[in-house]
């Protein structure tokens, strides 16, 4: 459970660093492998680029919901929760001079999140049928 808990943090400020960080060039991040700097960087990827870490978020978190067997009502939560923190994120940017507000980024979060909630709950359910526990 602590390992869920500092995964989900760990995420969440690594979206919060990412999307606040003077210059959104990510080649420009000292940790970011160039691999992925350059996809991030191309303009074509340039609101896609936001669905990324929330599909991860998404995923980590729906595992964990799935495992405490939480109602419907804990998973929407939690997606509308995974695309606040998009909002958040974004919002910030609004005093950046470098980087502007996107509601297409607030819909990739929200994407994302979506994504990795279904993944979890499609593979855990998987996994369940044929029988194998985590």
């Amino acid at each position: 459970m602590r390992v869920v808990f500092l995964l989900v943090a760990l995420g969440i400020a690594l979206v919060f660093y990412l999307s606040w960080v003077p210059n959104p060039d990510m080649a420009l991040v000292w940790f970011v492998p160039d691999w992925i700097a350059n996809w991030t960087d191309a303009r074509a990827n340039g609101d896609l680029r936001t669905a990324v870490p929330f599909v991860f978020l998404g995923l980590i978190t729906g595992v964990w919901l799935f495992r405490l067997r939480k109602s419907a009502v804990w998973w929407l939560v939690t997606l509308v929760g995974l695309t606040g923190i998009a909002a958040i994120a974004e919002a910030g940017q609004i005093a950046m001079p470098h980087r502007h507000f996107s509601w297409a980024d607030i819909g990739w979060g929200g994407i994302g999140s979506l994504l990795g909630l279904l993944v979890a709950y499609g593979g855990m359910q998987t996994l369940k049928w044929l029988k194998v526990s985590l």
